[in-house]
Parts: C-alpha cells; structure tokens; sequence
C-alpha cells in the first residue's frame, strides 16, 4: 500500500512537471505498476477468504474488497480492450471517423520481390515524449533478401516543417492556405513547380497553367491563369485578379483564384 501511495504521489507530481504522456510511461503504464495492481487484486481476494468476509455480519467490509476488486478489473478493462479518443462532429453534419489517443509508429519498406514491386508493413504501438519513450524499437527484419534495422535516434515535441535561414542556400516561398479547414503551410522553391491541391504554383520559373509568382523583379508579381480577387487584411483593400495578366503582388493578402484561398505572408 505504501509503494503504491507513493507510485500514485510520484505520478502527480511528474504531470505536474512534465506530461501525463510522460507519467504514463514511467507510472501508469509500466509493467511493474501493473504488476502491482495483479498482486491487489490477489491480496483482495485471500482476504476474502481469509477473514470468513463472506458472512452477512460482515457485508459491509465484504462490499468494500468487492468495490477494489471492479475498480482493478475495470482499470484493466480500460488499458487493454476498451478505446479513448476523440470524434469531431460538425453540427449538421454525421462522422464515422473515430480518432485513437494511442498512437502508433508505421513503417512501409518498398522493395521489390519475385521480379515485381512489393511493399512490407510494420507498425507497433508507442509513446514518445522529450522525457521518455515506450517502444518496441529497434526492429530487425528482412525484406527482399535484405536485412535492415530501425533504431529510436530521438523526440523533438512539437516539430513543425520549415525552413532555416541559409546565407548559401535558395530562395523560398511561404503560403498559406487552409483548403480543408485547417492551415497548412507550403514552402516553394525558387525556380520549381509544386501542387497544391491540383493548383499548380511556379516560383521564378514560367510555368503555362500555374500561378506563376515572380521575384526577380521588384515589384514582386504574380500571374494566374484563373481570374480571382484579393483583400489585403492591413486595411481591407480589395482588388481583382485578371487572368492570363502580370500584376503586382500583394503579401499578407487574402487570395482567392481558381477555388482557392491562400495568402503569401512573408518575403522569400
């Protein structure tokens, strides 16, 4: 009783300073925590047996053991058949689209196998955090005749796509866009074409049938081969965006051409 009191009181205080991810890694979801939770439920019921509990004088004391007995069985219930998670449900609209807390690291080895493409997939349950991790890796196995392995390196929390600033490196271009609800951004190259959402952008290379954005010159520009309109959010300016028509671009502006809305935030 005492072990466990202080396992609990040492989950507390890790939440506290860390996560709960990390207190379940290290407290709730360790193998020993559970092991003594086994032992509970097998000191419980020999004190069933042991104290003749069972004997109506003594229901209430009975009905106390009985109480931790469920609550343990219920906890297992709950870690190993039961799911957690969340399901967004816009108003007026149906979802059946159940989204797991547990979280799950996949791997696909492409590879070829008899002479034609194949492809392996492994996936196990885990748990990282920057404190701790709960993981079956590393993994060796065997693809194709080819032996490979995947080790754990690290865990950066929050790591978001972006780039860093390079006095020897290209020029990019951040845009921004939120076509299914949620922002996105994207990061085009100087001189390369990219896709977003079948629109394609074009950045210093004159592309026919993509939003070509220029900025070798000054002022910056941007021809589409979609007509559109724009709103500057400074001071809610609006413009048109003429097709097949170089114009001058406009950052931190609001675009909406051919279907979609995006703004250009920052210079490259």
């Amino acid at each position: 009783f005492i072990a466990f009191a202080t396992a609990m009181a040492f989950g507390t205080f890790i939440e506290s300073w860390y996560s709960t991810e990390t207190a379940r890694i290290w407290i709730y979801n360790a193998t020993w925590f559970e092991t003594m939770m086994v032992f509970f439920v097998i000191n419980f019921a020999g004190n069933i047996q042991r104290y003749g509990l069972l004997k109506w004088k003594k229901w209430p004391v009975l009905l106390l053991h009985i109480s931790w007995i469920l609550i343990i069985l219920g906890a297992f219930v709950t870690r190993y058949i039961s799911y957690e998670g969340m399901m967004p449900i816009r108003e007026g609209e149906t979802e059946k689209i159940f989204y797991s807390d547990k979280t799950y690291v996949t791997l696909m080895v492409d590879g070829e196998k008899d002479g034609a493409p194949a492809r392996r997939t492994f996936e196990d349950q885990a748990l990282f955090t920057p404190e701790a991790k709960k993981t079956s890796l590393p993994w060796r196995s065997n693809f194709a005749d080819q032996d490979f392995d995947i080790d754990f390196v690290s865990y950066q929390q929050g790591a978001k796509q972006g780039v860093i600033e390079d006095p020897n490196g290209t020029d990019f271009l951040k845009i921004v866009e939120a076509g299914d609800g949620n922002r996105h951004d994207h990061y085009l190259e100087s001189g390369s074409v990219t896709s977003i959402h079948n629109i394609l952008f074009a950045l210093n290379e004159e592309t026919p049938g993509a939003i070509n954005i220029n900025t070798t010159v000054s002022p910056y520009t941007i021809n589409s081969p979609f007509e559109g309109d724009f709103m500057r959010m400074a001071d809610q300016f609006q413009g048109a965006v003429l097709k097949d028509s170089v114009q001058e671009l406009q950052l931190r502006s609001l675009y909406n051409v051919g279907g979609m809305q995006f703004v250009i935030p920052e210079l490259p």
